[in-house]
């Protein structure tokens, strides 16, 4: 049992975020979340709503929440007949998730200078949009992933944008292993606002280096907890 967060519940301390008490859904969500990324839950391992909602001395309904959310982000797989378990990672999947989101947004890069070209009045104004979202510095992680959304978007391309979606659920639990890492949420930021920076010089070549350099980054940090988690 986990002692910190069962006195949390049972005696009703209040956790701010963003000036608002936390849900008893988020704080069950935070938990799962955590043992996950430490290891304590393993990649295949079956988990039970019901045991831990009894764990946690609390009903099944904000844990079937949880659950729903942690199954949207890649963590857990509910199989029909048999459970739910930890999704499997590996180090091949990393590698190989990376190397097509490295091509997707590669490819990206292509498209935006292309369409710049035939209408930079379009385009500039969309830039400058992007810009605004990143300096948002709350929830840093939804700033981050939704940039890489938002220059998807600016391609203009539908089924290039549709593809990176489908990719993008199954790097959710990457880029959530990633940024539950202390301190990578700032060198994002610097990171996007380099690539930010190079994109409305219209430096294409610069953008594409600095994008690779970012991916290959992210990808190094996570590997190392990935290895962690396995060898644990």
């Amino acid at each position: 049992m986990e002692p910190e967060v069962g006195n949390n519940i049972n005696n009703k301390v209040e956790n701010w975020n963003r000036g608002e008490i936390r849900s008893l859904m988020t704080i069950v969500l935070d938990n799962i979340r955590r043992r996950i990324f430490t290891g304590e839950f393993r990649p295949g391992q079956k988990i039970n709503e019901s045991e831990i909602a009894v764990n946690l001395g609390i009903s099944r309904s904000p844990v079937r929440e949880a659950f729903r959310i942690l199954e949207r982000d890649g963590l857990i797989t509910t199989l029909p007949r048999k459970g739910t378990y930890i999704t499997d990672i590996s180090l091949k999947d990393l590698e190989e998730l990376f190397e097509v989101r490295k091509i997707l947004e590669c490819y990206a890069l292509d498209c935006i200078k292309k369409r710049a070209k035939k209408s930079p009045d379009k385009i500039k104004p969309m830039i400058e949009e992007l810009e605004k979202n990143l300096l948002k510095k709350h929830d840093p992680f939804s700033v981050i992933s939704g940039f890489h959304y938002s220059l998807l978007e600016l391609t203009n391309n539908s089924r290039l944008i549709e593809l990176y979606k489908i990719l993008a659920v199954s790097l959710r639990r990457y880029w959530l292993i990633y940024h539950s890492k202390k301190g990578q949420q700032d060198i994002s930021l610097e990171h996007h606002q380099a690539i930010l920076n190079s994109l409305k010089k219209g430096d294409y070549p610069g953008t594409k280096t600095l994008l690779k350099k970012h991916i290959r980054y992210v990808k190094g940090i996570v590997g190392e907890r990935v290895r962690e988690i396995l060898s644990s």
